[in-house]
């Protein structure tokens, strides 16, 4: 019955599609930019954009052909969810292969949102031949380069740039931002690149440092002979629910309420410029049938502040700007190995993975309670065991894993969808207080992957055509003291989200978010440990529609705050965006006035902003204020494009003073100018 919808629903999509007249690049960009603005908005974790931008990118540029994907391929994708996967899946297997790409829109938990977000990903063909076996003549013949040169400048000077009493510049670098990549590529075969970095106040030639101050280098190579995956120079691992290995991107709560299930990887190569997550050595992934068994080793040097052997953390902000920062660059020897076998049949996924690291000095953190259980020493092994399975409308997933005999971490996940229109998940996380395993990066509450027992319930409704709602609760516990709390502690986290699109051009969004947390009293005098509750609740609007060439975005978003009976803060923002596409010339610009008024800092607001390529922006505003900027791209031709950025913000709150410490600006106002351009041949 549901092929006799087909050439209706096909009818109505044509028509839409019609009216569209952006180029593919931009739609690509913007859908992009939508999908991970879903993922951050709720979250104030930093999250690696440019891994993310650059594997959709790739993958737009080598599309899934849909009516023979594997869930590995699709998993690609990470705006669906696993039970989505799944469900495509097995259309394919009922109905077989698709007659039209827009088909997709028949599979249950698929709406038309979902669709046009999939369609510069996927094409409806047959996958095409693969070759075997790297032929040099097309690699050089049909390999593309690409060269991106990016330079970054605040306008205003900061403390850290002017001569101290002493005589002297706390900062030993200059205040340009700068950055040259070069990648090559062929189709999904074979990819190379560089990358070089120097931050804004880091000096290009000192005793610690020769000339830019991050270099990177990696190498992957694709289906050749036995080998699934070989990486070489720098890379990222993941495996299972990231429990024992969870570099790149890691999902966490977000409006995609249903997206916790994290993404098996494997061995990726890594191009970005963040200097900490990622290894440093060699890795290969082996295909035998249903069986694929992986192995690496990375051997790097790490930051931080040593000691007599030991050092206390590791100092994770890659900026080497000061003397003292310079001291912590490069100090300590790490070394790291890891296994993984994993098999897949149909419904059923299962996977073991072990890690170990060594240090050259020995891990101390200092002594407080809340660290009690930290990962202490030089050496670390640990163990893990992943699953995902299908049982009719049930979808089961998890993850188990070990750092010792105490130290053990375990999540568990089912999604059901009862009917088309309706998707239920529950999440189960137990980790430890023990449990601190170095690699780990999984859904957690907060950053750290450890200490907390807790419930996430979630769905997915669609009541209606053109209307979603998304909601979750997390109700979590800490079952040791942690910062800022010195007794173990609860907290609740709920969020609703209504989603309409009565038209292609056309979206709206409600969504209200609070959360509720236990911590110190502020400023507590008494010897005993006092506790209170922390709440903070939040409402947000979002209109977001296209004319002609025009596109605007307006959101205006309140919250109230408040610790225990104390009562209550508010904040509050109010913006609008303009986004121009030239008809006659390759130029687009997009402007942003935004308003924004949060008298503390419990009432922060976070807005994302449209950047430069590889750029991605969400910066916190509180105080009273205003920011604007304007961002274009032109299209010098084929092979040169060019990105800028010029951005402010304005306090209005009679500040003399903005930032703090050798980032402090004296006046009301911080300047940001951003320049890239990029050269492909």
């Amino acid at each position: 019955m549901k092929r006799i919808y087909l050439c209706i629903i096909l009818l109505n999509l044509c028509m839409g599609l019609a009216a569209q007249e952006e180029k593919p690049a931009e739609t690509i960009e913007r859908i992009i930019a939508d999908i991970f603005e879903q993922y951050t908005a709720e979250t104030e974790q930093s999250i690696d954009y440019e891994s993310f931008y650059n594997d959709l990118m790739e993958l737009a540029q080598n599309p899934i052909a849909i009516n023979t994907a594997t869930k590995e391929e699709l998993e690609k994708m990470p705006f669906l969810s696993a039970l989505q996967v799944e469900n495509i899946l097995f259309y394919l297997y009922k109905f077989g292969q698709m007659h039209s790409i827009y088909e997709l829109q028949l599979v249950d938990g698929l709406d038309m949102t979902d669709v046009r977000r999939m369609l510069p990903f996927v094409t409806l063909g047959d996958a095409a031949a693969k070759e075997n076996k790297l032929n040099l003549k097309n690699v050089l013949k049909y390999g593309k380069n690409d060269v991106f040169l990016r330079l970054d400048r605040d306008l205003e000077k900061k403390t850290g740039y002017e001569t101290n009493d002493a005589g002297e510049k706390p900062y030993l670098g200059s205040s340009l931002y700068n950055s040259i990549k070069y990648k090559f590529r062929y189709k999904d075969r074979l990819a190379l690149g560089v990358t070089l970095e120097k931050d804004a106040g880091e000096p290009f030639w000192t005793k610690k440092n020769k000339g830019y101050d991050f270099y990177s280098f990696h190498a992957q190579i694709n289906n050749t002979g036995l080998f699934k995956t070989i990486v070489l120079g720098d890379y990222s691992a993941s495996f299972g629910q990231g429990l024992v290995f969870g570099s790149g991107f890691s999902v966490g709560k977000s409006s995609y309420v249903l997206n916790v299930a994290q993404r098996t990887t494997g061995l990726k190569k890594y191009s970005s410029t963040d200097e900490i997550n990622f290894f440093r050595g060699a890795g290969a992934t082996f295909k035998y049938k249903k069986l694929d068994i992986t192995a690496f080793y990375s051997a790097k040097k790490i930051d931080g502040d040593t000691a007599a052997g030991a050092f206390a953390s590791v100092y994770r902000t890659g900026l080497h700007r000061t003397a003292n920062e310079l001291e912590k660059k490069h100090t300590v020897w790490q070394q790291s190995a890891g296994f993984n076998a994993g098999y897949m049949e149909k419904n059923l996924q299962i996977g073991f993975t072990a890690a170990y690291l060594k240090l050259d000095h020995k891990l101390e953190p200092d002594s407080a309670l809340y660290n009690y259980f930290y990962f202490r020493g030089n050496r670390q092994f640990s163990l893990g065991f992943n699953y995902r399975f299908r049982w009719n409308k049930f979808y089961f997933f998890g993850e188990t894993a070990s750092t010792g005999s105490k130290s053990v971490a375990t999540i568990n996940g089912c999604t059901f969808a009862p009917v088309s229109r309706v998707n239920l998940l529950m999440l189960f996380r137990y980790y430890s207080p023990s449990y601190d395993a170095y690699f780990s990066r999984a859904f957690s509450e907060g950053s750290r992957v450890g200490n907390q027992r807790a419930l996430y319930l979630a769905t997915e409704v669609r009541p209606i055509k053109r209307w979603k709602i998304s909601a979750y609760a997390d109700n979590y516990k800490f079952l040791w003291p942690r910062y800022g709390t010195d007794i173990p502690s609860v907290g609740k986290d709920y969020l609703v989200l209504l989603e309409y699109a009565p038209r292609r051009d056309i979206s709206m969004q409600w969504r209200i978010k609070t959360e509720k947390q236990q911590q110190n009293v502020s400023g507590s005098t008494t010897p005993l440990t006092s506790v209170t509750t922390a709440e903070k609740s939040s409402a947000r609007y979002q209109l977001s529609y296209s004319i002609g060439s025009f596109s605007f975005r307006n959101v205006i978003e309140g919250n109230m705050a408040r610790e225990g009976l104390h009562p209550y803060s508010y904040g509050i923002m109010a913006l609008q965006d303009l986004s121009y596409t030239f008809r006659t010339i390759p130029l687009k610009v997009d402007v942003r006035y935004h308003f924004f008024d949060a008298a503390v800092y419990d009432n922060r607001l976070y807005a994302y902003e449209k950047d430069i390529l590889y750029a991605f922006s969400i910066p916190a505003f509180y105080g009273v204020g205003a920011r604007y900027y304007l961002n274009m791209s032109y299209e010098i031709n084929k092979q040169l494009t060019v990105w800028m950025k010029i951005a402010q913000t304005t306090y209005s709150d009679d500040r003399e003073i903005t930032g703090t410490g050798t980032e402090q600006i004296r006046g009301n106002r911080s300047t940001d100018v951003r320049f890239l351009i990029k050269w492909e041949f």
